[in-house]
């Protein structure tokens, strides 16, 4: 084995593009059709409606390409790959975790908060709860899409940066523009048309090229490649013997689900995509499709890791573990040339687009939506429009702003969100809509404590304070989510119960009897549903061993 090589030109194989010519004719046309949608899809604005969630008429196969695209990001073509041949098989964790997430948000709220007309889960909790937790739900939500969407503008940076040869700040702002441009233009029409095309030049920039890849290698498979591999599995055993065995402690596995299959219930932008379905029968063909649509993606990433391994033991090659998510890039400059790599990474830019556009429409519904409903400011929908409008361009100025100087723990600040998003956003959406029971109290207390939670034994924030295990599993930011879970489950339904019981407190669980009845479909017949505290008990008590499970050594 050669030593790992740290700097860039020193690989034995090719690192950047030789000739630009062609692959930037091609980001340039991806970025002209983009645009050219946008424009098209303006006309078709004529309110807040239109804006934020496309009138609710986003047909099935369209929404849920479009939910795959925003739900998969650059980090499916960058980060997921780095963290596959790192993590290797248990990875898989991740991601089937993952794919549970669209689901859940169909099953446990898509409905019922379709039914009361909701942009966001910071407007369904100003009705449940009141204006002070809608902007405290408003204020998380804006943090988890500026964690998630920092990453994103980075590396589509890095990207203009390394394989470009353009300078990171220039690249930062040039990437900034062109997304705040096309997100303006047209709102969620454009961007829902916009991410399903993003979705299939991602998906075939993967596919494709990695077919030529395989054969290359050697696959008899190497036409399906989410498959393609597989007569190459005997050959990885005997030169990585570890690579498919589940290494790490139970309670790795567990809150893999906790932070990835409930964290994205909470988080709007993929919420967002389900309201724009025409019915709850289309919402139910979307979670169809993107489910189909994303299996086949990520089974074809994947394949990229496996053959990014398998290439390099057979070469004989070592890179360092910085330059690891660029392994798609190697892998198809030593197969495949300039003119494919430049389509491979179109694939990638168009990944970080369609994910990084969905947080700023999340962005822009908080705070022009959800802040002036939580102040009962009186503005007409023209109005509240053009606010939309604003908050997106502030919104890329202040991610811009950011990734300038970003923090010392960004390559894992999209996992992390998805954590603060499981504690402290999921639990008080999902008990709000099944119980009548839990209050403004419980509510807010309970997100305070999850996001407290998971900023305090995260790895990231205070040195010497932590939770779980040590190394790679500890630094993604996700093993605090087993104690701040339970916690925050345990505190919702302890507050809320208490502060029925104290009359200053003013709670009646009654009031909110015939709005749970309403979101859930019934009629105001006066039957008694979802008001009994025995659910929310046997829940808080289900919660003690988990946390007791989190805060023992790993």
């Amino acid at each position: 084995m050669i030593e790992p090589l740290q700097q860039a030109g020193e690989y034995p194989f090719q690192e950047t593009f030789t000739d630009l010519l062609f692959p930037l004719l091609i980001i340039g046309v991806t970025f002209v059709v983009y645009y050219g949608i946008s424009y098209y899809m303006k006309g078709r604005i004529h309110g807040t409606d239109d804006y934020m969630v496309a009138g609710r008429t986003i047909g099935s196969f369209v929404n849920g390409s479009a939910i795959s695209a925003t739900w998969e990001s650059l980090a499916t073509f960058m980060g997921v790959v780095a963290l596959m041949i790192t993590v290797q098989i248990p990875f898989l964790a991740v991601w089937t975790n993952f794919l549970l997430s669209i689901p859940l948000i169909v099953i446990l709220y898509g409905q019922t908060l379709r039914r009361l007309g909701s942009y966001t889960p910071a407007t369904f909790c100003k009705d449940r709860y009141g204006n002070a937790t809608s902007v405290v739900m408003a204020l998380l939500i804006v943090f988890v899409m500026l964690m998630y969407a920092l990453g994103q503008f980075i590396g589509l940076a890095q990207i203009a940066e390394i394989l470009f040869g353009w300078d990171y700040t220039l690249s930062l702002f040039v990437i900034a523009a062109l997304v705040t441009g096309y997100v303006v233009i047209a709102g969620m029409w454009g961007v829902s048309y916009n991410s399903a095309l993003q979705f299939w030049i991602m998906f075939t920039a993967a596919f494709v090229p990695m077919m030529f890849v395989l054969n290359q290698l050697g696959s008899s498979g190497w036409f399906f490649p989410p498959l393609g591999y597989g007569d190459l599995v005997p050959e990885m055993q005997a030169a990585n013997p570890g690579f498919f065995d589940m290494v790490y402690d139970t309670r790795w596995y567990f809150a893999m689900f906790l932070a990835m299959a409930l964290g994205p219930v909470g988080m709007p932008h993929l919420a967002q995509r389900i309201f724009t379905s025409r019915n709850v029968e289309a919402g139910r063909k979307t979670v169809f499709w993107f489910i189909v649509v994303t299996a086949l993606m990520f089974a074809t990433i994947y394949a990229v890791a496996f053959a990014g391994v398998f290439w390099l033991g057979n070469e004989g090659y070592e890179i360092a573990d910085a330059d690891l998510d660029k392994m798609i890039f190697y892998l198809n400059f030593a197969f495949n040339g300039n003119t494919i790599t430049g389509y491979v990474v179109a694939g990638a830019i168009a990944g970080g687009l369609s994910t990084v556009s969905g947080h700023m429409l999340a962005i822009s519904a908080a705070v022009a939506n959800d802040v002036i409903e939580a102040f009962e400011l009186d503005m007409t929908s023209d109005r509240k429009t053009q606010f939309g409008y604003a908050s997106v361009v502030a919104a890329g100025l202040v991610i811009a702003l950011i990734a300038l100087d970003p923090p010392a723990f960004l390559v894992v600040s999209i996992l992390w969100a998805f954590a603060i998003s499981a504690a402290a956003i999921t639990p008080t959406i999902v008990l709000g809509v099944w119980s009548a029971r839990v209050n403004r109290y419980g509510a807010i207390a309970s997100s305070v404590v999850g996001f407290a939670t998971v900023v305090v034994l995260s790895p990231h924030a205070f040195d010497g304070i932590g939770a779980g295990a040590e190394g790679l599993t500890a630094s993604l930011g996700i093993d605090a989510i087993m104690i701040a879970f339970p916690l925050s489950i345990i505190t919702f339904v302890v507050v809320s119960l208490v502060a029925e019981r104290i009359d200053a407190l003013g709670v009646d669980p009654a009031g909110t009897r015939s709005l749970i009845n309403e979101m859930h479909g019934y009629p105001d017949d006066g039957t008694e549903r979802f008001t009994s505290a025995t659910p929310l008990i046997v829940l808080a008590l289900l919660m003690l061993p988990i946390l007791w499970w989190g805060v023992q050594p790993w």
